[in-house]
């Protein structure tokens, strides 16, 4: 799984694919997909980088 998220994480387009229905990710099951899209589109779950001015 870890291989996998370092994958996406340096391919973003491939997510989006993903995502969209148009790519799958081959050995990964319909709940490790949908918590892996969660985890990279949830604003709420992904750390937000904040600057200080």
């Amino acid at each position: 799984m870890q291989d996998i998220i370092e994958f996406l994480i340096s391919n973003a387009d491939v997510v989006e694919k993903v995502k969209e229905g148009t790519a799958s990710l081959v050995g990964v099951t319909g709940e490790e997909v949908k918590a892996i899209l969660e985890v990279f589109f949830d604003e709420q779950i992904a750390p937000k980088v904040y600057y200080w001015e």
